[in-house]
């Protein structure tokens, strides 16, 4: 999880040196669920969500995470949604192309196992 945000903020410093954290906020819970936010001087705002399911084995189990991202381009704002759990991330945005009927072609893992 600390990964994810760290790289996310490495790319925003990447995107616009000039850019800086206005506002971050982190919280886990004693159930394993978390909530991160932040945003940037230059417009970009991330949210996420998630929660740990433990396995019945040692390093197995999974997270259930969603979130979404916002930033501006050219006058565009654009902004994605996002699920991701044992089936994959799947992003939703209208500037996206929309892969749900491949989904429903393919299956979820579970289906392939």
């Amino acid at each position: 999880m600390k990964l994810i945000i760290a790289l996310l903020l490495v790319a925003v410093a990447v995107a616009d040196r000039s850019a800086r954290i206005r506002n971050y906020q982190y919280g886990i819970e004693e159930d394993g669920s978390y909530e991160a936010k932040y945003e940037t001087t230059n417009g970009i705002k991330v949210s996420e969500d998630g929660i740990s399911y433990p396995g019945n084995v040692p390093e197995s189990g999974n997270y259930v995470r969603s979130g979404s991202y916002s930033y501006e381009w050219e006058g565009v704002t654009y902004t994605v949604t996002w699920t991701a759990d044992e089936n994959g991330f799947h992003p939703v945005g209208d500037h996206l192309p929309d892969f749900s009927h491949t989904r429903e072609h393919i299956g979820s893992v579970s289906d392939h196992e």
